[in-house]
């Protein structure tokens, strides 16, 4: 039998993150009403929470406020109207990046990325000092991935060649220089949120040993925070979620309202795919999964597929299945209470995500994606 995990107490959870929250204000000046009417978002994370916030600006001005509950980095960002873009078409906003750790945060300017910011706190300190530090080497990247996105839109494959390989090069300097960071100062805030940048799905799926050891080196009081304490239970549930371990089994309803339990599909080599209507990789992706379903349905092998929708959102989930044709068992978490017990039990952090779980109930691999998912079924059937 599929081993059972219960998830944790929301109520306990909301209390504790509740008695330590700290307001904050941000108040921007655009030193123009050019963009009046327009709606300017902040996003953040509460604890393990993400965060959006919004305001339209009025004479030039607008405010934003809300609660952290431990130092947290924040994106500010305002869309770009086509007619501003000028030669830059591809980019869609501009955006600041920033530490809220309470208190009053100032933006004053536009483009925001050269506006005048004050912000209080160490964190904030440490990370304007690396930004100096990253910035020539974001500014040639930014170059050679427009001058890509270029090449690609003009069918000139020497040149989208050369500037995706030189963007490449670049993001790996920039990854190398954040790695020295993370070592040189493990007791930073900002540290904390590098390394909770590059702990996402793939690498846990594939070097959890690297990033299990990476965490150890960060200070203690970072690990007991509660981005600290979540980060320890993905790195935690990637072992007991790895490649030979038990998938953990779980009942949601189907298309009819009828339960179906993982265990159900003992047997079979089963894809347990996490994806959602409104997720726009995940729907990408679905035409992937569909050609090797297609190949190998006659091959004791089936798909679930686990849509991890917005509460009460049957509608867009049934007419999502529809539309892309995805022909295997469907399942959805269609309450919010279902939604997250699913995202604890196998510690989602990003989707489209999915496990191969053999006959036996053991995860065979995770983490296929394009032709991955073909190239391993090919192996094992």
């Amino acid at each position: 039998m599929m081993k059972k995990v219960l998830a944790l107490s929301a109520i306990t959870m909301m209390a504790a993150v509740a008695s330590a929250q700290t307001p904050f204000t941000v108040r921007g000046t655009l030193k123009n009403t050019s963009r009046d009417g327009e709606k300017i978002t902040l996003s953040y994370f509460n604890g393990e929470r993400k965060m959006y916030s919004s305001a339209v600006i009025k004479n030039g001005k607008y405010t934003i406020e809300g609660t952290v509950v431990e130092p947290s980095k924040a994106t500010l960002s305002l869309a770009i109207p086509k007619e501003m873009r000028g030669d830059k078409i591809w980019t869609m906003s501009e955006k600041v990046e920033f530490f809220i750790e309470g208190g009053l945060i100032t933006v004053d300017g536009v483009p925001l990325v050269k506006a005048k910011l004050k912000a209080p706190g160490k964190a904030q300190k440490d990370l304007a000092n690396f930004q100096k530090m990253l910035r020539p080497y974001e500014i040639k990247q930014d170059a050679a991935f427009y001058a890509m996105l270029n090449a690609t839109s003009n069918r000139d494959s020497i040149n989208r060649k050369k500037y995706n390989d030189l963007n490449e090069s670049l993001k790996q300097q920039i990854d190398s220089m954040e790695y020295v960071f993370l070592k040189k100062y493990p007791q930073s805030h900002v540290s904390l949120g590098i390394f909770r940048d590059k702990l996402n799905a793939k690498a846990l799926a594939e070097e959890k040993e690297k990033y299990a050891a990476i965490f150890k080196t960060l200070a203690d009081s970072l690990q007991q925070t509660v981005v600290g304490k979540t980060m320890a239970t993905q790195i935690e549930n990637a072992f007991k979620l790895g490649v030979g371990k038990e998938a953990v089994d779980f009942v949601l309803n189907d298309t009819l309202g009828n339960p179906v339990h993982l265990s159900s599909f003992r047997g079979k080599y089963v894809l347990l795919d996490f994806w959602a209507s409104w997720c726009m990789p995940c729907r990408f992706e679905n035409p992937n999964i569909v050609k090797a379903y297609n190949r190998f349905k006659d091959k004791n092998f089936t798909v679930l597929g686990v849509s991890l929708e917005r509460p009460g959102d049957r509608k867009a989930w049934v007419d999502a299945i529809n539309k892309d044709g995805l022909p295997w068992n469907h399942v959805a978490t269609l309450t919010k209470a279902e939604s997250d017990q699913i995202w604890k039990l196998y510690t989602l952090q990003t989707i489209p995500m999915n496990y191969l779980i053999g006959p036996d109930g053991k995860i065979v691999a995770l983490h296929l994606r394009g032709e991955a998912l073909e190239k391993k079924l090919e192996e094992i059937l």
